[in-house]
């Protein structure tokens, strides 16, 4: 019988897949903007593709690392995980720029006979860059799935195995249970973005209906913000019952919401059949928030918290908390057809896929639009979710780690402020921008932009540091 808890802690290694992860979606994000916003060069689909898919990747990856320590594997199986972290979102990323920009040979192409002008074709090129997102999806699934309490007869072990010199662990136990649905849900989202692929990417042919992105993304990220949140409450150490509370909202929300967007999608009801069962999600965000204030926590217990480092969490899930319904907010007044998205048709009523690239060229927020109040939805969004992921790693090893090993304990305060304001000042940019404040955006790219940048850079050379420490220390013995 499995074991109904897993104790969180941090594989060295495989979160610094994640930050080279987020490093790559990071760098090709920047290309983007600081390209349009310097040359007014359009903004490649494969950019923002690569953008958000290896930025998100990177915050799943930073999730399996908390959990890896504890996971009963085999350690060639471990290795393996790291080794599928390392190469897939980076080297997917890296092909699909080679195979936009330079292209490659075509080993299988043919007219598609009931789409007369359209034709399929499988470059080369193509064919690696799934070889290698298939890759690092495997490797995260098999993590995933072990976290569930999945047992996996190849990889799993019946005993625990050493612990890897390169681990940390905390006294911080969360159920198995909240892992399941949202792998589930992830594994849904992985299959229609390869539908998706397969089907329109292939063929050249615009994505129909538009609201498969959108039933793609949601219920993807969705799921791994809901995780998010209950990780919160746990290592902030709320009540059961209010855990307890959390979980089942989840329970009820991304069910209910894949089937809303399933019904808007192919359906064509209103918007508010996912909206709605997102606003349960939100919920949870809400509780999250609170226990970040300090609502909630359990009578008795330590605090396992820097107050610092939870004020930092405070101030990303008011982010969240003003970014949620904002996309809401986009959904029930414009995206109310599965034909319409505003990312790529402004004004409505234009045929798919609108005036793109030629008038809505940048990733910047477009003024008084709903185009601009997307940007500023999507990316801080983005980019808090990562922040939130980064300081609950703080709290639970950031003692061993800056006090312990490496003596620099300043450094946890130090993130505490610039972690939460560099999603916070990409906020405040998109908003400025999207009310036509002139130089408004200047708030991102001249503070949020390198606020990010220093904590990326900083952490992986943290991490390295630690990794050689950590070397040094097993040789010596």
């Amino acid at each position: 019988m499995r074991e109904e808890t897993i104790r969180l802690g941090l594989n060295l290694p495989l979160f610094v897949a994640a930050l080279v992860s987020l490093g790559t979606g990071t760098l090709v994000g920047m290309l983007g903007i600081w390209g349009a916003a310097a040359w007014g060069r359009p903004v490649p689909e494969w950019e923002k593709v690569g953008h958000a898919h290896a930025s998100w990747w990177a915050v799943l990856i930073m999730i399996a690392s908390m959990v890896l320590p504890s996971l009963q594997l085999k350690p060639w199986a471990k290795k393996l995980i790291i080794a599928g972290t390392f190469a897939g979102p980076t080297l997917w990323v890296g092909v699909l720029a080679s195979y936009y920009e330079i292209g490659g040979p075509k080993i299988w192409r043919f007219e598609a006979i009931t789409a007369p002008g359209s034709y399929y074709e499988i470059p080369l090129l193509g064919l690696l860059a799934g070889i290698f997102e298939f890759l690092g999806l495997l490797a995260l699934g098999a993590v995933a799935l072990s976290a569930s309490g999945v047992k996996i007869p190849i990889i799993s072990s019946k005993e625990p195995p050493p612990r890897s010199k390169y681990e940390f662990i905390s006294d911080i136990e969360v159920p198995r249970k909240i892992f399941l649905l949202p792998t589930v849900m992830v594994i849904i989202s992985v299959i229609i973005g390869f539908a998706i692929t397969t089907t329109f990417k292939i063929t050249h042919s615009p994505i129909s209906p538009a609201a498969l992105v959108q039933l793609h993304d949601h219920i993807a990220l969705i799921a791994t913000s809901a995780v998010i949140a209950l990780l919160t409450l746990r290592i902030l150490g709320v009540g059961e019952k209010i855990f307890n509370l959390g979980y089942r909202l989840m329970q009820i929300a991304l069910p209910l919401l894949l089937v809303g967007l399933l019904a808007f999608t192919f359906g064509g009801f209103h918007s508010i059949v996912w909206v709605a069962p997102a606003g349960i999600y939100y919920l949870l965000l809400l509780i999250a928030l609170s226990a970040c204030i300090g609502f909630f926590i359990a009578r008795g217990r330590t605090d396992p918290t820097h107050t610092p480092l939870r004020t930092a969490l405070a101030v990303c899930f008011v982010g969240l908390a003003i970014l949620v319904p904002v996309g809401a907010y986009i959904a029930l007044v414009w995206d109310t057809n599965p034909n319409i998205t505003v990312t790529y048709k402004q004004p409505a009523g234009e045929p798919y896929p609108g005036p793109y690239p030629k008038q809505y060229m940048g990733t910047a927020p477009v003024v008084g639009t709903p185009r601009g109040l997307e940007n500023a939805h999507l990316s801080p969004g983005s980019w808090f979710h990562v922040a939130i992921t980064w300081l609950l790693i703080l709290i639970l090893v950031g003692n061993q780690l800056f006090t312990g090993l490496i003596n620099k304990p300043g450094m946890i305060y130090l993130y505490a402020v610039t972690i939460p304001m560099a999603p916070l000042f990409n906020m405040l940019g998109r908003f400025l921008a999207w009310l036509g404040i002139p130089n408004g955006i200047g708030a991102l790219w001249f503070a949020g932009h390198p606020l990010k940048g220093f904590n990326l850079i900083s952490l992986f050379i943290v991490a390295l540091i630690a990794i050689y420490i950590l070397s040094k220390k097993h040789h010596s013995e």
